[in-house]
């Protein structure tokens, strides 16, 4: 998507919903979720999203890079380990990412590693020792063939083509990251076709990427994927995501000099085992969207329906996954829906570009009794106009049962949902790369 930064980085976790939080149950969402058992600060959202690059070099090989990255929280609806509620304001480290890329005329590859831990995200109340590093995964690692100039060949730890990779401006992703729909990373092989007209992508995944180091029992990756509960996470299930099959097909319906409208369909079939009743479930997702551009402007809308018999021993209207070292349930069926729209600005003499945006995504839930999830994002990024090099994102946030917005909403916001309330914060990304 033209409007999306280049290459992706990440972030942090923390403790458990409820109150205190529990040895060993970081709460990888920007909720204040929980208060730590001494009063301390709790959990706080996942950053996901491509941030800053050095800009692209026309030459070929291998190149090595690094991203440093800070971040400022204030949160409207944190709240103590009283329970009593309060705001919060954190300044800290967010990630440390490593690059390595490589391109010729016939073969490409790239990797990325990242390093969390050492903030207030991962505290000594939430079980961690509290030193950078000590949460640490490998994001993507794949290498691939140029078969044609339309034509290309890729395999390894490597995003999954659900649509498109990023389906909005926010640096967290859209609320679909929650539930694993948006930039999630996983095992396996595929094929691209793509013309100036039309693209085509499909792959098989037989497995999830790889669960990095922490201290949670399968949640120390990037992306969203289905896992193993921590015993933190009430009705938690012990499952795993095997033999994806996934692609999307993408056409131009209309294009001029400086516009363009495409429409997208994508499909996700997958088998779903239950290591407790040794069962083998399903996973179906299917979606359609129109992603536009004219001028400065650009904008999309997204229907995706989530279809999920997971064949857990006990409850099947919801499911654990996890991401950033740490676990929390979502709910198996259901419908989201997702727009934005955004556009860049001249700034003319100063030295920053500034591009806003507005989106919302909802996740209307089947199951009786649960509550929808949602999420208004309204922020802006701001990048360097001479080095490229540093990027900033701005961004104000509004959920309701939403995991990574406002305390307690972590575990069972996405599933039964949290308390039906809105929730406010404040989150300000900062990062350099050399």
């Amino acid at each position: 998507m033209p409007w999306t930064p280049p290459v992706p980085i990440v972030i942090e976790q923390q403790c458990v919903p409820g109150a205190a939080c529990p040895q060993g149950a970081p709460s990888p969402t920007g909720n204040a979720d929980e208060a730590t058992a001494d009063g301390g600060e709790t959990a706080s959202p996942p950053i996901a999203k491509p941030d800053v690059a050095p800009p692209a070099s026309p030459k070929k090989g291998l190149k090595v890079g690094a991203t440093l990255r800070g971040r400022y929280d204030l949160r409207f609806n944190d709240a103590a380990a009283s329970g009593e509620p309060r705001t919060s304001s954190h300044l800290s480290f967010d990630t440390l990412a490593l690059t390595a890329d490589y391109t010729s005329d016939t073969v490409f590859g790239s990797a990325q590693y990242r390093f969390l831990g050492g903030n207030f995200i991962y505290g000594k109340p939430a079980g961690y020792r509290d030193y950078p590093g000590e949460v640490r995964f490998l994001m993507y690692a794949y290498g691939g063939v140029n078969l044609t100039e339309a034509d290309s060949l890729t395999a390894g730890v490597q995003p999954v083509p659900l649509d498109d990779r990023y389906w909005g401006s926010s640096i967290l992703n859209d609320l679909a990251f929650v539930y694993g729909f948006e930039e999630t990373y996983n095992l396996g092989v595929k094929f691209r076709h793509e013309t100036p007209r039309y693209r085509v992508e499909l792959g098989f995944f037989p497995a999830s990427g790889p669960a990095g180091a922490g201290i949670s029992s399968d949640s120390s990756r990037y992306s969203t994927n289905i896992g193993k509960a921590d015993s933190y996470v009430p009705d938690g299930s012990r499952n795993d995501e095997r033999n994806m099959v996934i692609g999307n097909a993408s056409y131009t319906l209309a294009a001029t000099a400086d516009a363009k409208l495409s429409a997208t369909i994508s499909g996700w079939f997958s088998t779903i085992h239950n290591f407790d009743t040794r069962a083998d479930g399903s996973k179906r997702i299917l979606a359609a969207s129109l992603t536009g551009s004219k001028g400065a402007w650009h904008a999309k809308t997204l229907v995706a329906r989530q279809d999920i018999d997971p064949r857990n021993p006990g409850r099947n209207d919801m499911i654990t996954v996890g991401g950033f070292d740490a676990s929390y349930n979502i709910a198996t069926k259901g419908t989201y829906i997702f727009g934005e729209i955004g556009r860049s600005i001249d700034t003319g003499s100063l030295p920053f570009e500034i591009a806003p945006y507005v989106n919302y995504g909802r996740f209307f839930k089947d199951a009786r009794g649960f509550r929808d999830s949602e999420r208004l994002d309204i922020g802006a990024v701001w990048s360097s106009k001479r080095s490229k090099r540093i990027k900033v994102y701005s961004e104000f946030l509004i959920g309701r049962n939403d995991p990574y917005v406002g305390a307690g909403q972590f575990i069972s916001g996405a599933a039964q949902g949290g308390d039906g309330r809105l929730k406010k914060s404040v989150l300000v990304i900062f990062g350099y790369s050399l």
